[in-house]
């Protein structure tokens, strides 16, 4: 089809977007110390440069989700990828606390608008037996920033100071802005009659139940995950290092767990992968007491861990476009938004976890995290039960093929 055709490799072409997106939301932790020391702030007031992050997103994907579903993919990543570019920039640049948080709410508006972009592009190139996979590649470079991304822009923030981070984050993001202007063909989802058949799908209660099972299951991760660090002291020993290469374990194995989840996600169908994935994460978390005292079983945790949580995505993801492609970036925008309020809930109710807990506070952190998932899990198997209806004015459950202007 003429216009159609990809001059570069599609998915991993915008693996690599989601892989700077996925580096810019989790190296802020690394360098938080560096910034507010040069920035003159404390460090807890430092610590919304990563809450706000989070909570913009969360905020703004359903909306730039809504607003911009009828428009060309291309176009929308072209311009979400400008828009990260220009924040990480600003934020490089910021000589205060305030400016460099709005140089993230601006960054945050372009992650927010990419991912779920990404992934409905991905979903709509791909044959419908290979969509889970394609999703997963997508993801991948979420989960592949954890392993490389993270610990490459905390060396470089120690090396060479903080604000070199975001100047490798935003001439990343210009390179994928480039590539993907020069390499990725018009993708036109299914169009909706308009911005009230596009919204309908929110009323469904499988995207009720589908956002609120991510909600649960991230906040349950990240009440443990945001203070892994205190979790593991008994194995570590109070080492950064032994921490860091315990992290490692977690990314490459985070790395696998999706992967593995889009592949099954396609051969089982999305209902089964989810529920193993959910079960085991809920295992890992409540079994973390036992497996801090000693570094052969965290590294199995951390493994575990990566892997279990990390397989919930492509399921969901693929559950959600399903349900209607027309709305597909908007329904994706929300499981986005479900997944940046989770690490924003869970780093708070962590806090207060260990504030109140006393002595066993952060053995409770995993128990608490795992009746989250277990919520989760319990929400994600009542949404499951409800059928889809067979036709629906918001689309089928199988995309029509991308078209070019040209084609009939």
């Amino acid at each position: 089809m003429p216009g159609t055709r990809a001059v570069l490799p599609v998915t991993p072409l915008l693996a690599v977007g989601a892989f700077a997106i996925g580096t810019d939301t989790f190296v802020v932790a690394g360098v938080l110390p560096e910034v507010a020391r040069d920035l003159d702030a404390s460090l807890a007031d430092a610590g919304w440069v990563s809450t706000l992050f989070a909570l913009t997103y969360a905020v703004l994907a359903p909306v730039l989700g809504a607003l911009t579903g009828r428009l060309e993919r291309r176009r929308v990543l072209v311009v979400s990828l400008t828009v990260f570019a220009v924040g990480n920039a600003a934020s490089a640049l910021a000589d205060g606390l305030a400016a460099l948080l709005a140089a993230r709410v601006l960054t945050a508006a372009g992650a927010a608008l990419y991912v779920p972009a990404a992934s409905a592009s991905a979903a709509a190139l791909a044959a419908p037996e290979r969509r889970g996979r394609a999703m997963a590649v997508v993801l991948g470079g979420l989960s592949a920033a954890t392993l490389a991304g993270v610990p490459f822009g905390t060396w470089l923030a120690a090396d060479l100071g903080w604000a070199a981070t975001f100047w490798l984050l935003a001439g990343l993001g210009a390179v994928c802005a480039v590539a993907v202007a020069l390499g990725l063909p018009e993708v036109r989802l299914p169009a909706a009659p308009g911005l009230a058949a596009r919204l309908a799908p929110v009323r469904d209660p499988r995207v009720l139940s589908t956002v609120l099972t991510t909600l649960a299951f991230m906040t349950g991760g990240y009440l443990a995950l945001t203070y892994v660090g205190a979790v593991l002291a008994p194995a570590t020993d109070g080492d950064g290092g032994v921490l860091a290469l315990l992290l490692l374990v977690f990314g490459v194995f985070a790395v696998g767990g999706t992967v593995a989840g889009g592949r099954a996600t396609d051969r089982f169908g999305p209902a089964p992968v989810l529920s193993a994935a959910l079960a085991g994460l809920a295992a890992v978390l409540v079994t973390l007491p036992l497996a801090r005292d000693s570094l052969t079983t965290a590294v199995v945790a951390m493994a575990a861990w990566g892997v279990t949580a990390m397989a919930t995505q492509p399921p969901q993801q693929h559950r959600l476009f399903t349900i209607a492609p027309a709305s597909g970036p908007l329904l994706l925008s929300l499981n986005s938004s479900a997944t940046f309020a989770g690490i924003s809930l869970g780093g708070f109710l962590g806090g207060r976890v260990l504030s109140h807990g006393g002595t066993d506070g952060v053995d409770r952190l995993g128990q608490f995290g795992a009746a989250l998932v277990a919520a989760g899990l319990l929400t994600a198997l009542t949404g499951l039960r409800t059928r889809a209806p067979s036709h629906t004015d918001t689309g089928r459950t199988s995309p029509e093929p991308a078209r070019s202007p040209a084609d009939p």
